[in-house]
Parts: C-alpha cells; structure tokens; sequence
C-alpha cells in the first residue's frame, strides 16, 4: 500500500506477553518471538487483525491467554 506521498507501509502482529512479533514459518507452525525485521507483514490493516484474532483463539484453546496488536509499519524507515 502506498500512502503518504509514496511511504509503503504495511502491518505487523506483535506478541504483547514478550513485545515480539509474528512470523509464520509453515502452515501451521508459527514463531511468536520474531524481531520486528523478519515479522510477516500484511498489506492491510483488516488481514492483520484478522491474522490476530485467529491467533489468539488457536492459542487460547491451548490455554495461552496471548494477546496480540497490530501495528502499521513503515518500510523506508
């Protein structure tokens, strides 16, 4: 998405129990510790929080209460 005069931005999903980040590794293996450079980014805001939510209720079932934000993330920065 290019907003801002030509500034991509795109989305992250941070892991709020340890201020890391979202990385998908396989299609059911994810990594809740990424750093912010090798997170997966989503080019919209509503897949993010989409991501999020079925993040939180995978995990919650699991017994993990993780909860999730997402952030908008500049690429040029």
């Amino acid at each position: 998405k290019i907003v801002n005069g030509g500034t991509s931005n795109v989305w992250v999903i941070k892991n709020l129990a340890n201020d890391k980040y979202y990385k998908k590794l396989e299609e059911h293996n994810h990594k809740l510790d990424a750093e912010r450079e090798e997170a997966t980014t989503f080019n919209s805001q509503e897949r993010a929080i989409s991501k999020a939510s079925i993040l939180h209720a995978e995990l919650s079932t699991l017994g993990l209460g993780i909860n999730f934000k997402v952030e908008e993330v500049n690429l040029n920065e």
